[in-house]
């Protein structure tokens, strides 16, 4: 499929979005998000799924958690399909997500990334993140991830 940047859009992700965020999920590998995950989300009031729509086709998406009375959220998934890469999608979704962030008063955005993500590690250090640590085995096949923020 060929996409066009302007034909992209961002919103916020309903529970017919839900067969096409597992498909996107299945291009990745492990720790995937279960239908019943996604559905539990989209009500959540501490969580936040925008998904990036081109046509017909869910070609990105971010989940965002907040915790009451915490000065952080949590970016814990961000995810852009492999036909849409490349082309500023992912950086696009993180913005989307900082303002969030920002908007619910929040001054830092942490996550999780795996260490042998070297894209998304770019994307993240380019937006101006750095490393807080390393969590060894923390994804479920053994990978480790990196802990990194970013100050809003």
């Amino acid at each position: 499929m060929k996409l066009q940047q302007d034909a992209i859009v961002l919103r916020r992700a309903c529970s017919g979005d839900v067969p096409a965020l597992l498909a996107l999920e299945a291009q990745f590998p492990g720790d995937r998000m279960t239908a019943r995950q996604f559905r539990r989300h989209l009500h959540s009031t501490s969580a936040r799924m925008q998904v990036a729509q081109c046509g017909d086709a869910l070609v990105g998406a971010s989940l965002l958690f907040f915790r009451t009375g915490s000065d952080s959220a949590r970016l814990y998934s961000l995810i852009v399909a492999s036909s849409a890469r490349g082309r500023g999608l992912g950086g696009q979704l993180l913005r989307d997500a900082e303002q969030a962030a920002r908007d619910r008063d929040c001054q830092w955005l942490r996550l999780e990334v795996r260490t042998d993500n070297t894209a998304a590690i770019a994307l993240y250090q380019r937006a101006g993140y750095c490393v807080l640590g390393q969590r060894p085995g923390y994804y479920d096949d053994g990978a480790a991830a990196l802990r990194m923020q970013r100050a809003l």
